[in-house]
């Protein structure tokens, strides 16, 4: 199951393009964050195209495609604008797992629609059951996270707000990379996709009058959004290849993407000092249970 192999290389990617972009988010507003880092993404994505061999492919795609890829590209730059929106204003002991937990309980409700044989290992009852068990145990998290005064002390809401819109669209990109580009390097649909991000970022960056805060950005600022960007294009790649595989369960590689939010909770705790490790336990506890369970469903 070489798709397993790229799931977790997404996992460990993801996991440093999560505390990299926390780290650049303090001097940065939300629209530059995105416009800078998706920039730097282009570049890389552009190297894995040579490096693969797949120059040819960049603008070899059927319309149907360049309309699907172009989808994505408007619902990437949603999904980063709320998510740079959401990260400055959240408590970050909340963030990490909000995101996981409401990015798998979406984007599994999704595949459960759309891909219903394949996450139900062909539609067995009691594989349904599972995956249901699953789903409400991630809801059960989110709803904790949320409503927990001790793991999320913000008075303010706004955050969680941008949290789900930003998952949301990414939960449709998961979808349409699964059910409509899955036969297309992943190189070639990730550096499409982030050039309309790009645009979008930079267009709307002249239009607000943000675009001159980039030379306002301390170079530690600029060089984390340069180290999460360079971890956010592997493991956009490495999560697109673990999709491309016909054999691929999208639920089982979401989990396994999903537990980044365990190493960055153990980050939190390390190196952002966090003190409520009592609520972060159980939101743990109830997110693996979820991955648990929705996993079984693919597998018995």
């Amino acid at each position: 199951m070489e798709y397993i192999l790229f799931a977790f290389l997404a996992l460990l990617f993801s996991s440093g393009n999560t505390i990299f972009n926390r780290l650049g988010s303090n001097h940065a507003s939300a629209l530059i964050n995105a416009t800078i880092k998706s920039f730097y993404i282009i570049f890389a994505c552009f190297i894995m195209v040579l490096t693969n061999g797949h120059l040819v492919n960049l603008y070899s795609l059927s319309l149907e495609k360049w309309l699907w890829i172009i989808l994505m590209g408007v619902l990437t730059s949603i999904d980063w604008f709320f998510y740079f929106l959401a990260i400055k204003d959240a408590h970050l002991e909340a963030f990490a797992p909000l995101t996981a937990s409401s990015l798998l309980f979406l984007s599994n409700s999704l595949f459960l629609i759309f891909t219903f044989n394949m996450v139900t290992n062909g539609g067995k009852s009691l594989n349904i059951i599972f995956y249901i068990i699953g789903l409400l145990a991630l809801l059960g998290a989110m709803l904790f996270i949320v409503f927990n005064k001790k793991i999320n002390p913000k008075a303010k809401w706004k955050w969680v707000i941008y949290t789900f819109v930003s998952v949301f669209a990414f939960a449709f990109v998961l979808l349409i990379v699964k059910t409509k580009l899955s036969d297309i390097d992943s190189s070639v649909i990730s550096f499409h996709q982030m050039s309309i991000v790009f645009i979008t970022m930079f267009i709307s960056s002249l239009f607000t009058k943000k675009i001159k805060e980039v030379v306002t950005i301390k170079k530690i600022d600029h060089l984390y959004i340069f180290l999460g960007a360079v971890f956010n294009a592997f493991m956009i790649m490495a999560r697109y290849q673990a999709f491309s595989y016909d054999n691929a369960i999208p639920a089982i590689v979401n989990v396994i993407v999903g537990l980044d939010f365990v190493i960055v909770s153990i980050a939190t705790i390390i190196f952002f000092k966090a003190k409520n490790k009592l609520p972060l336990t159980i939101v743990i506890i109830l997110v693996v249970a979820g991955m648990i369970f929705d996993t079984l469903a693919g597998l018995i």
